[in-house]
């Protein structure tokens, strides 16, 4: 159903979430023998259900729904009452996960045009374009008998003396010879970061090498270059609102760590170099 397919649906489980995180940190609280299940909740289980299978639920599988969530607050009540719920990893995992769910739901807001702006000033190299490079390489396979130090040199030599065609020497790579206007991240997926590095550096028109990849070893000869350069804007400003979101959640979660942390007070033992460490957190 196309309504299903709407933002409303998605407010409606926000909603329902930050419903039962108010009750949570208001103290709204059933007694422990008691469970209700309120109409927030129900709600979201409806919300998760159309979501499933693109309708809603019909009354008898609301009530499904409803039975289901009773069953597994009981068992889960009796698991926690038993202890079964501690020094496991995963359950504390997905705890985490979920608290810092509720602190991004803090900073889930929209920067303005000026924010933006601001954030791409204060963070050029993460919006710049990247620098790009042609070039033609000649390869020798790992542990090739025929690539010692001074045979490549004189295929080097012979290379910029014209004397060699680069198509006939070497061997061939699977990927090619010849390569054109690859920004430095697909040459360092293709051959690896060191290699990426070196060629950034390499001076263009003449032969030069060796140098080394994952593959083996190569001679080299950049034909172009093309340096890192400033981007309009408006070509970035997708990929900066995405950045600016991301920070402001990691901030919102710091924040949040913090003010639940300065309720304790955090003793480490055994630390290694150094003796017993304890912090005391903030006065209640």
């Amino acid at each position: 159903m196309k309504l299903l397919r709407e933002p409303l649906l998605h407010f409606l489980v926000i909603g329902a979430v930050l419903f039962a995180v108010y009750q949570w940190a208001t103290g709204d609280k059933a007694a422990p023998d008691e469970i209700v299940v309120r109409a927030g909740q129900i709600a979201s289980l409806q919300a998760i259900f159309s979501q499933t299978w693109q309708r809603p639920p019909t009354g008898k599988e609301t009530q499904a729904l409803v039975d289901g969530y009773i069953r597994d607050e009981v068992v889960y009540r009796e698991g926690v009452a038993m202890g079964l719920d501690r020094d496991d990893a995963v359950i504390r995992r997905r705890i985490r996960q979920k608290m810092e769910f509720v602190a991004d739901l803090t900073a889930d807001v929209q920067p303005t045009e000026a924010e933006l702006k601001a954030f791409v000033a204060d963070h050029p190299d993460r919006f710049r374009a990247e620098p790009r490079v042609s070039f033609t390489q000649v390869y020798f396979p790992a542990g090739a008998q025929a690539a010692n130090e001074a045979e490549v040199e004189r295929l080097r030599l012979a290379l910029n003396a014209g004397s060699v065609d680069p198509s006939a020497a070497g061997s061939p790579l699977l990927s090619g010879s010849d390569f054109r206007d690859l920004a430095r991240s697909e040459v360092a997926q293709a051959f690896g970061v060191e290699f990426a590095a070196w060629i950034e550096k390499a001076k263009p028109g003449t032969w030069q090498g060796p140098v080394t990849s994952g593959y083996g070893t190569h001679l080299v000869r950049v034909s172009e270059r093309t340096d890192a350069r400033e981007l309009p804007f408006e070509q970035v400003r997708d990929a900066a609102s995405r950045e600016w979101i991301h920070a402001r959640k990691v901030e919102a979660n710091d924040a949040f760590y913090e003010k639940l942390r300065s309720r304790y007070i955090i003793e480490v033992e055994n630390m290694p170099g150094a003796s017993t460490e304890t912090i005391v957190g903030a006065a209640q």
